[in-house]
């Protein structure tokens, strides 16, 4: 079928409380374009700093999410973390019964005729409070019965404490062997293609751009990085210890092309050094750009007394604090100037706007350059300023906020 003519069925379907049939597209580029993952209403739970939105359409994904930003996150609320817009999709859980060599994948991207869509076994999703969800799938295998049950919930009420933690469970009677694989398809506000840092985040901290397998890592880091920084977060690797609850330490966390991983089976998918996945792009087949996601493995066994668990989480990244020093006015121009600092590291930050004011008048505003600083006006403003003048930068996601004067 037309993918027009897909999407205008699904839609049909949906409208009739039927579960559509979805195809896999031609390419994981058409997938994460089409409409269709946009034709059901996704609740959405939280705090105010991350906002966690849940498919629970059948034939859409049932419990895949996404996360944006919320009203109290420095970067500002509404810019997406995970891809998608507040639209789930192209971020899934898949689950490996390595005996019976079968994949029950979270979606309808289906690539093999060993892959199952976790859709078909009935799944139902429940809120927990206001701040995540549950959802379950149980089936009956020849080797016993099989429950997986994802809980996807926002810890915290600040900056410094907030989480998203993704917990999938497999119980049930069933003898053989699973794996747990997490695709996050990771993005930064408007750019699919953020950068990589190993270890707590610092925004002069070296990057990785391109494809990485990572083993035994505290954490990483993702940061956008068209222009200039402006929003950060975590994944949870064996830390930090400040996570609740503690992550299940990955067999390893690969840094990918998300259309190139998306329709690999767990454990299968090879990184390659030569695959730029936040810069240029090259080697990574995305035609909008740049696309980088994370994927988690985690260590197959079987279900035992105790069931597998495979529990990672993203989590928030407190802005560096900053001094501003402002210099004495001048007769010229540029009459005013003041200098940013991150005063963590003692470097100067570039590129951020400067506003200078005089009692309740606004002079001018710049921004600051290599050396962190900025400087606006001529004669006017400098005679404004004689008596004393104010600088101030309000901060964003990165760099907190600071002001000074004169």
């Amino acid at each position: 079928m037309h993918r027009t003519g897909l999407v205008c069925a699904a839609a049909a379907l949906l409208l009739a409380g039927a579960t559509p049939a979805l195809a896999a597209p031609e390419s994981p580029a058409q997938w994460k374009a089409r409409p269709h993952r946009a034709l059901a209403a996704t609740p959405t739970a939280g705090n105010g700093v991350f906002r966690v939105s849940l498919q629970q359409a059948q034939g859409l994904g049932v419990g895949s999410f996404t996360v944006q930003t919320g009203p109290d996150h420095p970067a500002g609320a509404g810019r997406d973390v995970l891809f998608g817009g507040g639209v789930p999709g192209t971020s899934f859980l898949t689950v490996r019964d390595l005996t019976a060599k079968v994949d029950y994948v979270q979606g309808q991207y289906l690539t093999t005729a060993t892959e199952v869509a976790l859709d078909s076994l009935d799944p139902t999703t429940t809120a927990v409070g206001t701040t995540g969800f549950h959802t379950s799938w149980v089936t009956f295998l020849d080797s016993g019965s099989l429950e997986i049950d994802q809980y996807v919930a926002v810890h915290g009420g600040t900056v410094a404490d907030s989480s998203v933690e993704v917990t999938t469970t497999v119980t049930g009677t069933s003898a053989d062997t699973f794996a747990v694989q997490y695709l996050w398809d990771t993005a930064a506000g408007t750019d699919d293609g953020p950068v990589l840092q190993t270890g707590a985040y610092s925004p002069f901290g070296a990057t990785t751009t391109r494809e990485t397998t990572l083993s035994g890592v505290d954490s990483v880091a993702l940061v956008d990085n068209d222009g200039g920084p402006s929003l950060s977060f975590g994944l949870t690797g064996t830390g930090p210890a400040r996570i609740t609850p503690p992550p299940t330490p990955p067999q390893s966390i690969q840094f990918v092309c998300w259309p190139r991983a998306v329709g690999a089976a767990p454990g299968r998918y090879q990184t390659d050094p030569t695959i730029d996945v936040a810069t240029t792009g090259t080697g990574c087949p995305a035609p909008s750009g740049p696309d980088s996601a994370v994927q988690y493995l985690f260590a197959p066994s079987t279900i035992g007394p105790s069931g597998v668990r495979a529990s990672a989480s993203l989590f928030s990244t407190t802005p560096d604090p900053t001094s501003l020093s402002v210099a004495p006015a001048r007769l010229g121009s540029p009459a005013l100037s003041a200098t940013l600092t991150d005063t963590q590291f003692g470097r100067p930050v570039p590129g951020r706007p400067v506003t200078f004011t005089a009692g309740t008048r606004t002079l001018c505003s710049g921004v600051t350059n290599a050396t962190g600083v900025a400087s606006c006006g001529g004669l006017s403003e400098g005679l404004a300023a004689l008596l004393g003048y104010s600088a101030a930068y309000a901060g964003d996601g990165i760099w907190a906020g600071s002001a000074g004067k004169r």
